[in-house]
């Protein structure tokens, strides 16, 4: 039986997201839509390891008892022959490190700096799983799939607390103003 990564199985899959969901991710920095979630035997989601990654992307970061790493990222954007070096791969031990890449399947089996790497086009999202197994990155990258609704709400922050103060105005700026003789 397999440990998920994410909360695979907990919902339907890809099932549209609620608008406060969709709130939620924007305020969190990533669309909605690029939560994905996967299963992988022997990993578990880490605490505060899920949210933004590079300007609006989403990051899941998984490990296992033996202490190894998985990073599930999804961004707009696709790869292939041409992009496919110039794109760093997510831990690896030198970020210049020459990133090598090898066609497999509809995908592109990836390794740089000790880490190895399974990405692949989604739509119109690039879904990559890095770690330290090819064989465990790929079956992880092809197993991806949006999260639904109830994985959303177990990986999405909480929406922000509002907090009601007297002093504040309008625009949410505290009213200074002193009063008469003040």
């Amino acid at each position: 039986m397999g440990l998920l990564l994410g909360l695979a199985g907990c919902g339907e899959e890809g099932a549209d997201p609620s608008p406060a969901q969709q709130e939620r991710a924007q305020a969190a920095g990533f669309d909605v839509d690029l939560v994905y979630v996967t299963e992988v035997d022997g990993y578990q989601a880490v605490a505060g390891g899920s949210g933004v990654y590079g300007d609006a992307g989403y990051q899941g970061i998984y490990a296992s008892a033996r202490g190894d790493d998985l990073r599930l990222t999804v961004e707009r954007g696709s790869i292939d022959a041409s992009s496919c070096a110039a794109l760093p791969i997510p831990g690896a031990t030198t970020a210049d490190a020459t990133v090598t890449c090898t066609r497999d399947g509809d995908g592109w089996r990836r390794e740089s700096g000790g880490r190895q790497e399974y990405a692949l086009t989604r739509g119109d999202a690039l879904v990559r799983v890095s770690g330290t197994s090819a064989d465990v990155v790929r079956s992880a990258a092809q197993d991806a799939h949006p999260a639904g609704a109830d994985e959303l709400e177990a990986l999405l922050p909480p929406a922000p607390e509002i907090v009601e103060r007297g002093d504040i105005t309008g625009d949410n700026a505290p009213d200074n103003g002193v009063g008469a003789g003040g």
